[in-house]
């Protein structure tokens, strides 16, 4: 059995040079690669949402005890060890399928399909979450529309875009992204001169008040909870293939969106924290807690800045769901075409815009199916979950590929050669870094709502009983590895 499975390894590990071709993979070019850095690093933004913490403020304030800062810190520490292992495994293997692709070829193909999953938890359902909340925003100024009316509205012309190819997407999420950062920052700007000049809130712009908490048991919840705001910078690494050069170009957008990301939060939770140290007051008042950044507008800049900022987060909320959706499909793809999923369906590439249109359509069907019966808050524990186990195996992959397979590729400083075993200082890298990274996630991880925890195994299990029969027990690769 041992000298099976180190076959299997064998054979699933690719010779790796500093070409970013994917025909050495065993695959054909067939998305279009034609994305920068500055149009990956929008794409990752627009997924984690310029306005993210209006998403989860008053759950991470109530969970917390009194900060929101201070969990999007924490989390966003988590997020940059997870990044520097997808930077590490797109250089190796920039391919689409993200997760599946690099636990799948760093560590065993087996695991990938489990970690992909896993993840497809996070995929395929996050942007179910963004919909809903689109169509009960809009409901609230259109109470007579019916909620479902709502939600096949904005998911179906959604998966339009989404069909009609990258490119549009992304010339689309250029000005979104402007247009988001312009209204979050404005609000940010505007929460402050009212405490400052004003006197509102705190009436000083320097205080510790924001990072008041009640117990390290809810400040670890809270930073569970927090790292969903982040997910968007793993989802760059779907579009490796749609990407001119992916090896140097995706590393540089992951790290540009985490810590972009990381600033706009906790400077965000801070200054919102500034207007409300009594929010307290509040805490029975399910709108209030629901819309805390909504009511901190308007308390600082009245009713017409309270609709601006309304009319920032919807836009917000529509492109999040277009790339949350792109990443879903391309996620979908990558295990289509290796045969673990049925590859007519789910590999296929529309001829037209180059864009995998069946993937699309099951996701936005997912969307209007779950949105219309299923619990919001139920759908968010199970986005996390998935990621939580993708960002875990993918940090232990690192490991596995440089100690353990003895396959990775050295850093682009020593010339990107193959089969590279890192020495001296590299030892922190390709070794601290990510095992650092897999301790904070798997702790973080098991400080879930158990109800996740519970119907997010019992998936993981359903995975593992899918794959034992569609490889005969485990004793054969997907097909495509196979050949």
């Amino acid at each position: 059995m041992e000298m099976q499975n180190k076959q299997l390894l064998q054979e699933v590990t690719p010779d790796i040079s500093s070409d970013s071709k994917i025909s050495k993979f065993g695959y054909e070019q067939e998305l279009k690669g034609s994305m920068n850095v500055l149009q990956l690093t929008a794409f990752g933004l627009n997924y984690m949402l310029p306005l993210a913490p209006a998403v989860i403020f008053g759950v991470l304030l109530s969970t917390s005890g009194g900060t929101v800062a201070l969990p999007f810190f924490l989390a966003g520490i988590a997020m940059l060890l997870t990044a520097f292992s997808y930077a590490t495994m797109v250089r190796n293997y920039p391919l689409s399928g993200s997760v599946y692709s690099y636990v799948g070829r760093g560590w065993n193909p087996h695991l990938g399909f489990i970690a992909g999953w896993v993840v497809t938890l996070d995929y395929v359902l996050i942007p179910t979450i963004t919909s809903v909340s689109a169509a009960y925003l809009v409901q609230q100024y259109f109470p007579a529309v019916p909620f479902w009316i709502l939600l096949g509205i904005f998911s179906i012309g959604i998966g339009l875009l989404n069909l009609f190819g990258v490119e549009l997407m992304t010339k689309m999420g250029l000005w979104f992204l402007i247009l988001g950062e312009f209204v979050v920052w404005t609000c940010i700007l505007v929460w402050g001169k009212a405490v400052y000049f004003d006197g509102i809130g705190t009436g000083t712009l320097f205080s510790t008040q924001p990072f008041h908490f009640d117990h390290v048991t809810g400040l670890v919840g809270a930073t569970s909870l927090a790292v969903l705001s982040f997910l968007g910078f793993d989802a760059i690494t779907t579009l490796a293939e749609e990407t001119t050069n992916p090896k140097r170009d995706i590393p540089k957008a992951i790290f540009m969106c985490v810590g972009l990301g990381l600033v706009t939060m906790v400077v965000c939770g801070y200054v919102a924290m500034l207007v409300i140290p009594d929010w307290r007051s509040h805490i029975h008042d399910e709108n209030w807690m629901n819309t805390v950044l909504f009511q901190v507008s308007k308390m600082t800049g009245g009713d017409w800045f309270g609709l601006f900022f309304t009319a920032g987060y919807l836009s917000s909320l529509a492109i999040f769901n277009l790339v949350a959706t792109a990443a879903g499909a391309r996620l979908l793809y990558g295990m289509g075409r290796d045969n673990l999923l049925p590859k007519g369906i789910f590999a296929a590439i529309n001829k037209r815009f180059n864009t995998p249109h069946f993937n699309i359509l099951l996701i936005v069907a997912v969307e209007f199916i779950l949105g219309n019966t299923v619990d919001l808050g139920t759908i968010s524990n199970l986005v996390n979950y998935g990621a939580f186990f993708g960002f875990a195996a993918l940090n232990l992959s690192v490991i596995w590929l440089y100690y353990v397979k003895k396959k990775g590729e050295a850093p682009l400083s020593l010339g990107y050669s193959p089969n590279w075993l890192p020495t001296g200082k590299y030892h922190f890298r390709y070794f601290i870094l990510p095992l650092l990274g897999f301790s904070i996630i798997a702790y973080v991880w098991f400080g879930m709502d158990r109800l996740a925890l519970l119907i997010g195994t019992i998936w993981l299990i359903i995975g593992f009983v899918f794959l034992f029969f569609r490889t005969n027990g485990f004793k054969k690769l997907p097909p495509h590895l196979e050949q």
